[in-house]
């Protein structure tokens, strides 16, 4: 007990030290890139993001269930080769998906910013393998090289960042180069550091496809369509409006997203256990709702000065915007902790059809309601979305306590 307490403890700590960095990180990339280029930025991560969102068709997510139930460490190493291979594999087609995009992104856009994308390409595999090793090292229970992959790169961004801030004249293409190639290096020494065994097996690679065919890719479909469909809003955004407020969104997406630490947390920290778990404690539940709801009234408290201190009247929209984001991040903060439960309990069509709801909201949302609405069409599909998320997770967490309180 005294064990994952402390694992609880470290990945709050690292947490709350991440949504620090997140938001120096976020101060001084809207400082130097100014809310245009900022806006350009925003835009080409979240293209990256969406990519990288489609390509990995459920195998992180299967690898991590199989890790999450063996002790066996020769088993868990060779489950880490055949991680590395896919991971390789993986970031090579989004690499060319994300090349593809560059050249049919001025048809549709009224930006050039193709040929960036182009020469930063790398940055598909640093996302990819940061999704990937998140999924792994959970499933690993390594909830210290869990909390050292969520600080170190953006700590190193912002100590190197503020350093040629002092010689240079940065840019977009800077800010691209040093962020995520930070980010790659860290994820290519942990993986080294895990010490994978590329002499997996045909057992192995069973195993895999028994578990993805009944969970993992369940999972990844709905995960298509409840996540990849978010990135949806920052090119609609794009398309109908323009990146300065494709800017003003998403970094109000980075400032309402501490609220979900505390459920991500106790989720990720609880994976393994909750293998074997028959319920949720309600001592999880509480916890999370009590330390959710003080960190609203901080937020509300505080938004409009820190807006106005840390990120310059030009990003003054964000606060307004962020006001009402915050609500839809309540619920979907529930809504993943439920997530995490029934996840580790192997129910990845359960997930994978709330999963579809969600994202049919998100498609109709993020294009219709954007071009009637305007930013405000994004604001009120991200609240509604949620909302149907939370619902959909407490029904069917509902329903599996019934049908197993007895067996």
């Amino acid at each position: 007990m005294k064990h994952t307490v402390r694992k609880v403890l470290v990945m709050y700590g690292s947490s709350a030290v991440t949504i620090l960095l997140g938001f120096l990180i976020s101060i001084f990339n809207s400082r130097i890139l100014g809310p245009e280029k900022f806006g350009d930025f925003k835009f080409i991560e979240t293209v990256a993001r969406l990519i990288s969102s489609i390509v990995s068709v459920g195998l992180f997510i299967s690898l991590t269930r199989l890790v999450a139930l063996t002790d066996n460490k020769e088993k868990i190493k060779k489950y880490l080769g055949l991680f590395t291979s896919i991971f390789i594999m993986v970031s090579i087609i989004g690499i060319i998906l994300f090349v593809i995009f560059s050249y049919v992104e001025p048809l549709f856009f009224q930006h050039s910013l193709g040929s960036t994308m182009r020469r930063y390409f790398f940055i598909i595999m640093a996302i990819v393998g940061n999704l990937a090793l998140l999924e792994i090292l959970k499933g690993m229970h390594k909830i210290y090289i869990l909390a050292l992959i969520s600080v170190l790169p953006y700590l190193f961004y912002l100590i190197l960042g503020n350093f040629f801030d002092e010689f240079l004249t940065l840019d977009l293409e800077f800010v691209l180069f040093l962020y995520y190639g930070l980010l790659l290096i860290v994820e290519i020494i942990i993986i080294i550091w895990l010490k994978p065994n590329f002499k997996f097996g045909k057992s192995i690679l069973q195993e895999l496809r028994k578990e993805n065919k009944s969970n993992g890719r369940p999972i990844y479909y709905g995960s298509l369509a409840g996540v990849a469909t978010t990135h949806i809003a920052g090119m609609s955004i794009s398309y109908f409006l323009d990146n300065k407020l494709v800017g003003f969104y998403m970094l109000a997406l980075t400032i309402c997203s501490p609220l979900l630490v505390v459920p991500s947390v106790l989720g990720t920290t609880f994976f393994k256990e909750f293998v074997n778990m028959k319920f949720i404690p309600k001592k999880v539940f509480l916890f999370t709702l009590a330390f959710t709801g003080i960190a609203l009234l901080i937020f509300y408290s505080l938004i409009d000065y820190v807006i106005a201190l840390f990120y310059t009247q030009s990003f003054m929209p964000v606060a307004e915007i962020a006001k009402f984001l915050i609500i839809g991040f309540i619920f979907h903060g529930f809504g993943d902790l439920i997530n995490r439960f029934l996840g580790a309990k192997g129910k990845g069509k359960l997930l994978r059809n709330a999963a579809f709801l969600v994202g049919i909201v998100n498609i109709v949302g993020y294009t219709v309601l954007i071009k009637l609405f305007d930013v405000n069409g994004a604001i009120i599909t991200k609240i509604l979305a949620s909302c149907l998320y939370l619902s959909v997770m407490l029904f069917y967490y509902n329903n599996f306590i019934k049908k197993t309180q007895y067996v």
